[in-house]
């Protein structure tokens, strides 16, 4: 004798039109593929960021063309389920006379769930970054809370020889020049979200990393992000995180 599914049951005591409406939604939900922006100057590190904190390699997808300017999408797929990156242009590149932004910008944007932005640790300057996030939030209209700052390369912060590569740790003095860092980047960029600190490359700090990215995530992409991490970023945090969105 077959026992039936106790969620079935439960849904079928419900109106015919929630019942429809609620299958939907979770179809939608468990279907859901995510597409996330990055963004940065050259030389951030980027695709190592990525590569270290999901399981499937950067799969190249296509080049977006607009006008003379190209946008690289790439992909990862694991079990069905793709997860896409787009590494958008722009940082030091000069934006308000550049009107090929604006459509560019204007037709990618809505596809975006959400962008993470790439600082250099040890970078001196940010005046560029500032300028493409200035004319993305206040000329194309993209909400600060879409963001996630995260200064990478920790371990070339000065003095860059104090770093303790057997704990993939900064020293006290790195790690003081580090919340300077951090703090800088807050006066500057005034984030939505917390400035992330790590190193891709030393896997410094990228499960904080991780839990912060799932926290701040729309809920309708968390689920999807989530599992496409590695499995030691997959933390209780994570997990929670992306079941409360899911539910």
């Amino acid at each position: 004798m077959s026992q039936r599914n106790p969620f079935k049951t439960a849904l079928s005591t419900l109106p015919h039109s929630f019942q429809t409406l609620f299958s939907t939604q979770l179809n939608h939900l468990i279907n859901y593929s995510p597409t996330i922006g990055i963004m940065g100057k050259t030389g951030a590190g980027k695709s190592s960021l990525i590569n270290a904190l999901f399981q499937s390699s950067l799969s190249h997808v296509s080049n977006v063309s607009g006008c003379t300017r190209q946008v690289q999408r790439f992909s990862m797929t694991m079990n069905n389920h793709t997860l896409t990156f787009v590494d958008l242009p722009g940082v030091g590149e000069s934006l308000e006379r550049d009107k090929e932004y604006h459509s560019l910008y204007r037709n990618l944007l809505p596809e975006l769930d959400f962008i993470i932005w790439v600082l250099k640790a040890d970078d001196r300057a940010w005046s560029s970054d500032e300028q493409c996030y200035h004319f993305l939030t206040e000329q194309c209209g993209y909400h600060p809370n879409r963001f996630l700052f995260v200064l990478n390369q920790a371990d070339k912060i000065e003095p860059c020889r104090q770093w303790n590569e057997l704990y993939h740790q900064p020293s006290p003095e790195q790690s003081a020049n580090l919340e300077l860092k951090q703090k800088a980047v807050v006066t500057a960029f005034k984030p939505h979200n917390p400035v992330m600190i790590v190193s891709a490359i030393e896997n410094y700090q990228l499960t904080e990393l991780a839990e912060q990215l799932i926290q701040t995530l729309p809920a309708q992409a968390s689920s999807g992000v989530a599992r496409q991490l590695h499995r030691p970023y997959r933390t209780q945090s994570v997990e929670n995180s992306a079941r409360n969105d899911f539910g």
